[in-house]
């Protein structure tokens, strides 16, 4: 339990601080008028900087400063998947499933993102498609391991 305690606080400490730090870069889009047509698809239009929502600070982050939003991205991924394990390592072909539900999330994520004009939403959907295909072959490695070993024992 205090292994669990200790993974899920590192996790929690890099998504909070990366959080916050996409946060605080995305508000430069308040000073970036020309880019409120383009960046900003939770406000809808927007006449004045006080318009603008705060969601829409990630959405500016993740274009043009891709850093943060990346890092916050892989430690929400480690942190889904480490509760994952955590709740179903009793069960490998579960959790082998699990796994592939997550890849099969991220895979369409990347592929929604892939085709972006702007650099940063581009390493984010490679990111999101590099994580998709961990996700992938951990899944195949926990669904064929217990198969393996059972052969091996029988030689």
């Amino acid at each position: 339990m205090n292994r669990l305690i200790v993974l899920l606080g590192i996790g929690l400490v890099f998504f909070l601080f990366s959080t916050l730090a996409t946060w605080y870069e995305g508000a430069e889009i308040v000073d970036r008028p020309f880019e409120w047509k383009y960046s900003t698809p939770f406000s809808g239009s927007v006449q004045k900087a006080s318009d603008i929502s705060r969601l829409d600070y990630f959405v500016y982050a993740v274009k043009y400063k891709p850093t943060f939003p990346v890092v916050m991205a892989l430690s929400s991924i480690y942190l889904i998947i480490t509760v994952g394990y955590y709740t179903l390592r009793s069960k490998k072909n579960v959790f082998a499933i699990f796994l592939s539900f997550i890849a099969v999330v991220l895979f369409v994520l990347g592929l929604k993102m892939v085709s972006s004009v702007t650099e940063g939403a581009q390493i984010i959907s490679y990111v999101l498609l590099s994580c998709s295909a961990l996700c992938l072959i951990a899944a195949l490695f926990q669904y064929v391991r217990p198969k393996v070993s059972f052969l091996e024992r029988i030689d």
